[in-house]
């Protein structure tokens, strides 16, 4: 409600109301094509007699109530996309994506939802019974991990659909179930695989690898585990030491020369403190310390002030922080809303000493946390996300994230391929995602195109462009 505190003054009341209730059962689509400019008031419509009101009221008399000012925070005015933007963008991914079609729709079990059938439906023999060029998918399709699961099937699905033939087939393998290694086997001397995608989880690639390397079987795995990654396996994860390489680089390219690790003590907080050290120790000038906790010490508070007060050096005389200009918290999701509210508490300010963070911060809660403004953290964005996240959102209507776009080059680069049927290594050599623009290198690595956001006021990002694709 905004309103004039004169009497004398009319008021305008905006109401936001929706008058029924949506049964969440029932799905709502909206298409760009509905909403028609003849449908929106111009601005010469609305005519506001400035002279008028002039006379009546001045500046300080005027007071703006907010009954719920809270609910403010964070929202941003949503942008009306152009609709011939939208169109040309629309239009020009599908151009690039019908280039080489030529399966038709129906061989497809293809449904405009958030839920798409999980029968085996890509099970394909020829005439005489013989299985040929299938591209094995081993994705959680049920399970804890099913909501990536089925975001990648999803872009496997339409990467068939614009790019695949009547003799390449994706027969997909659930990984949210017990794995049996003699299932395993079976399911590779029955299908013969030329191409391997998935899957997410290490244990599950680990006992793929062997069959898959005895067969001479490419694989791009979404395991962020870069020690699996070799010849003919190549990683599409996003590995902690690539996420931690990404912020200590920019940090220490940006002249910060103290550093403070905080992490779980686990395997994962191992990992990326060591990946840290390493780049830190790169000059002498540069210093570190570090802390590992663990559970136990996580749900003593008492004792967890306690060694925060001694790692920081917190001196109560004090405002500011002086022993570290840089520090780097790792972990969960928990972890780290335990964590950052300690270290402003104990006179560490974010806007004066730069934190930095996994992509666990790209989280809605983390960036919200005011103890984290301005602190730094990794993303992989896609080359050509806005064309193909309306090219995604026109088929699926959902959103876009990085398994989608992964997931679509991954089907894209496989069913080329297949198609190819030459060496791996000399295929895949220096090849690029077409929507992520990843480029496939040797030894399994794929360079992502990796860019640090910093966290501003009410939970928005800015994109520290000096620090993108810092890695070499």
């Amino acid at each position: 409600m905004i309103s004039g505190c004169q009497n004398t003054t009319e008021k305008l009341i905006v109401e936001n109301k929706i008058s029924t209730k949506l049964s969440k059962k029932d799905k709502l689509i909206l298409r760009n094509e509905k909403f028609l400019k003849n449908k929106i008031l111009e601005k010469s419509e609305i005519i506001i007699s400035s002279k008028e009101n002039s006379s009546k009221q001045k500046d300080n008399d005027v007071i703006f109530e907010f009954r719920n000012e809270r609910l403010l925070q964070g929202r941003d005015k949503s942008k009306l996309i152009e609709r011939e933007k939208a169109k040309k963008a629309l239009s020009a991914v599908f151009k690039m994506l019908k280039q080489n079609i030529s399966s038709e729709n129906d061989s497809l079990n293809l449904k405009s939802g958030d839920k798409i059938s999980l029968e085996n439906k890509y099970f394909y023999v020829n005439q005489d019974g013989l299985i040929y060029k299938n591209i094995l998918a081993f994705l959680p399709l049920t399970g804890p991990y099913s909501k990536y699961g089925i975001k990648t099937r999803k872009a496997l699905d339409l990467s068939v659909l614009y790019y695949g033939n009547n003799q390449i087939k994706i027969i997909y393998f659930d990984t949210g179930k017990n794995i049996n290694k003699k299932v395993l086997k079976k399911l590779f001397d029955n299908i013969s695989p030329n191409f391997i995608i998935g899957p997410f989880r290490r244990e599950i690639l680990l006992s793929i690898k062997p069959i898959a390397k005895s067969k001479s079987i490419p694989i791009l795995t979404f395991s962020n585990d870069i020690s699996l990654r070799e010849n003919n396996v190549w990683s599409l994860g996003f590995s902690p030491e690539e996420q931690v390489e990404s912020v200590i680089s920019c940090a220490l390219s940006n002249g910060f020369q103290n550093f403070g690790l905080v992490a779980p003590d686990n395997l994962y907080g191992r990992i990326i403190t060591k990946a840290s050290i390493d780049l830190i120790s790169g000059s002498r000038k540069n210093k570190y310390d570090k802390i590992l906790l663990s559970n136990d010490q996580i749900n003593n508070k008492p004792k967890l002030f306690s060694i925060l007060k001694r790692f920081l050096k917190y001196n109560e005389n004090q405002t500011e922080h002086t022993r570290f200009d840089s520090i780097l918290i790792g972990g969960s999701r928990e972890f780290i809303l335990e964590i950052a509210p300690l270290l402003a508490f104990f006179n560490v300010d974010s806007r004066y000493v730069k934190i930095l963070g996994t992509e666990k911060f790209n989280l809605k809660e983390i960036r919200n946390e005011p103890s984290l403004e301005k602190a730094w953290f990794p993303v992989i964005l896609s080359k050509n996300d806005k064309g193909f996240k309306l090219f995604w959102q026109e088929t699926w209507g959902d959103d876009v994230n990085y398994f989608s776009s992964a997931g679509f080059d991954s089907g894209i680069i496989g069913i080329n391929y297949t198609n190819i049927e030459k060496d791996a290594l000399r295929t895949l050599k220096n090849i690029l995602g077409p929507i992520t623009g990843s480029s496939f290198q040797n030894g399994g690595y794929v360079k992502k195109p990796i860019h640090v956001m910093q966290i501003e006021n009410l939970g928005k990002l800015t994109n520290m462009k000096k620090c993108n694709n810092f890695k070499n």
